[in-house]
């Protein structure tokens, strides 16, 4: 080798790099430059001078016997050139140091696989943040919005059916749609002709017992007659002897009519030279009303010497039945009495149409 360093096993020296069984590198002298062109001065004219031969460099011996590499001849020869214009001389090439190789690693070596460059990712913004959280909140709008048009989409498919039957089959049988109609279909509530009445004024009474007339603290004669639950006066009563719970007094008004309320005057009423007969006797505590369609309604009473009124879905009707469900004991103390009494019944409504 150049290097004059022992060969190993492989392609290239370990020393120096050069590969082996190529020719050794020759270092070229620089030329030398020319010299400076001098005036021309009025001088004799001289011998013109020989110009120095550069020395061949030393031949190179072959690394190996298989790589000959030719010798130039040794020898060296002047030569006389006539003397010519100055040439610009060529810039010089790349010097390398002695030793040094041109061996060149990213050319000679076995190729490598390339590897692309790591590239930082870009940052994120500063308010990028804003753009996930508006689409995360749209997303869940979408999501309950769906499932608000599922919801009502089950709800038409349930419903549907029936109101799409329903208005089909009307243009094709009206008559049988009639009869349907009547038959399930609620019954639109009486309303009744005229002003509201007082409808038990002028009706009859009709009732499981009287008590007998008695002498009141003046000495007046005072009858209990069934007609006067239905005078309008408080002071006057109907009234039965004993217990009446599970009696009943049938009203036949004077035509029919519709209701819808009804109420009593719970006890006997009357007062007279301060004694208050109320109390003196038993109280109705409840009753039951009932109408010609069957209907029923039940009506409670607090111990108050007034009426006491229950509105009632309005019916037509031509009598009603109250049936006594419970009473009080009877009145205490030696102005006590064992009767139950109804002052007044009332039964608020219009004339049937």
């Amino acid at each position: 080798m150049a290097c004059g360093a022992e060969l190993g096993v492989g392609r290239f020296c370990l020393n120096c790099g050069h590969p082996i069984g190529a020719p050794a590198p020759v270092v070229q002298a620089p030329p030398p430059a020319p010299e400076p062109v001098a005036e021309p001065v009025a001088q004799p004219v001289s011998e013109p001078r020989a110009q120095p031969v550069a020395e061949d460099p030393p031949a190179t011996v072959p690394v190996q016997a298989a790589d000959p590499t030719p010798v130039p001849p040794a020898g060296t020869a002047l030569l006389t050139e006539p003397e010519v214009a100055p040439e610009v001389a060529p810039e010089p090439e790349s010097v390398r140091p002695p030793g040094a190789s041109d061996w060149d690693p990213s050319v000679d070596l076995l190729p490598y696989e390339e590897v692309d460059e790591t590239e930082v990712d870009d940052p994120v913004p500063g308010r990028a943040w804003i753009a996930w959280v508006v689409g995360a909140v749209a997303l869940v709008g979408l999501v309950l919005v769906l499932l608000r048009v599922f919801a009502t989409d089950d709800d038409a498919l349930a419903t549907g059916p029936d109101e799409t039957s329903s208005s089909e089959a009307a243009p094709t049988g009206a008559a049988d749609d009639g009869a349907d109609d009547g038959a399930t279909a609620a019954p639109e509530a009486p309303r009744g002709v005229g002003k509201r009445l007082e409808l038990a004024e002028g009706a009859s009474f009709e009732v499981p017992g009287t008590a007998p007339p008695t002498t009141d603290l003046d000495g007046n004669l005072v009858a209990y007659e069934a007609s006067q639950m239905g005078d309008g006066n408080p002071a006057t009563t109907w009234r039965i002897a004993g217990d009446a719970t599970g009696q009943q007094v049938v009203v036949t008004l004077a035509e029919p009519g519709v209701v819808n309320r009804v109420g009593l005057v719970n006890g006997y009423a009357k007062q007279v030279a301060g004694v208050d007969w109320y109390p003196n006797n038993r109280r109705i505590l409840a009753v039951t009303w009932r109408f010609d369609d069957g209907t029923e309604v039940e009506q409670t009473f607090a111990e108050r010497e007034a009426m006491q009124l229950l509105k009632v879905p309005p019916v037509e009707t031509s009598s009603v039945t109250i049936t006594v469900t419970a009473v009080t004991p009877p009145g205490g103390g030696s102005l006590g009495r064992d009767y139950t009494a109804i002052s007044e019944v009332s039964l608020i409504g219009r004339r049937a149409g």
